[in-house]
């Protein structure tokens, strides 16, 4: 006995990614300010960092149970996730300077308006020839 199920067109899906994108966005915007890894929100559900990784870039559709603890734990309402996306069109109001950076050991986000780049103080350190043009580096010796 199969059941003819309706099947989504490429728009529906496509509207379906931007708004899991917008919430992801929120979501890892939140996190960040409150300042948890994503393996303490992982710990909350009972699921990995991975996962939470997927709803962050919006891979995987946060279950309404899922955004309901989420929005409790971090003290939010469950509407601060959809808050910001356009219904009528289907878009996002987030640019990408809306995206909190995220600064650990392993994953630095290059933002220079908040990171400087270490390597540009002005002209001088990006011109500097570290050995003159008549030297050669011999190795070994």
């Amino acid at each position: 006995m199969s059941q003819n199920k309706r099947r989504k067109t490429d728009e529906q899906r496509s509207r379906e990614i931007r708004f899991n994108k917008h919430c992801g966005t929120r979501l890892r915007n939140l996190r960040c300010k409150n300042k948890y890894t994503q393996t303490d929100l992982g710990n909350v559900l009972g699921y990995s960092f991975q996962q939470i990784q997927k709803y962050e870039k919006g891979d995987n559709v946060m279950t309404g149970f899922v955004a309901g603890v989420l929005a409790n734990f971090l003290k939010v309402n469950i509407n601060y996730f959809a808050e910001g996306f356009n219904f009528d069109n289907y878009t996002s109001n987030l640019k990408y300077e809306d995206r909190f950076p995220e600064v650990n050991r392993c994953n630095q986000v290059r933002n220079e308006k908040l990171y400087p780049n270490p390597n540009s103080y002005g002209e001088l350190s990006d011109h500097v020839n570290v050995f003159p043009s008549n030297e050669i580096l011999k190795i070994g010796q």
